[in-house]
């Protein structure tokens, strides 16, 4: 954005000096590449000097003083749940953790669209967000699809008003075949 308005500025005494006395071709193409040059220096210069620079380095101490996490996964089952209203489905996992067995709760939206496609479930995949967060900031899958044992439904409206159910992203202590 920055290029867009020092660009011109630096243009404006060759268009009024070319308005009043005529400059050659050749000195206006060599005066406009000298002007696009000086532009992006000066466009660096100001950037690096008053904003840290074009890196992303000030992206990346900002994620490491969120402390984020990166969760991996490996599984060969699944418990697909209905989307009640739009929210997206939900999928009952079977996870190791720790040598034990547990569930891993994932639901919404995204899982949609990673089902349409036959990518989800999947037996291997990870997903990075904030600790403690059940957004994710990244979800890719890489390892191979799989069909869910069973489909639960979605859950009924008291469930939703109690507020007893499991959210995205949450390890839930207790085996798939418990899950009803």
């Amino acid at each position: 954005m920055k290029l867009i308005f020092v660009t011109p500025i630096l243009l404006l005494p060759l268009l009024i000096y070319s308005r009043y006395y005529p400059v050659a071709s050749t000195i206006q193409a060599i005066y406009s590449v000298v002007v696009v040059a000086l532009s992006i220096y000066l466009c660096l210069r100001w950037t690096k000097k008053y904003e840290g620079g074009i890196s992303n380095r000030k992206q990346i101490a900002d994620i490491n003083l969120a402390q984020i996490e990166v969760v991996k996964v490996k599984t060969n089952r699944a418990i697909k749940r209905e989307d009640p209203e739009d929210f997206g489905i939900a999928y009952y996992l079977d996870v190791t953790d720790d040598g034990q067995q547990k569930t891993l709760y994932l639901w919404g939206q995204y899982l949609d669209e990673l089902e349409y496609e036959k990518q989800f479930p999947n037996t291997e995949f990870e997903f990075i967000r904030n600790v403690g967060s059940e957004e994710f900031i990244d979800f890719k899958t890489t390892g191979e699809y799989f069909e869910a044992e069973r489909t639960l439904p979605a859950f009924d409206k008291e469930v939703w008003k109690s507020g007893n159910y499991p959210l995205n992203g949450q390890l839930l202590n207790q085996t798939i075949d418990s899950v009803s």
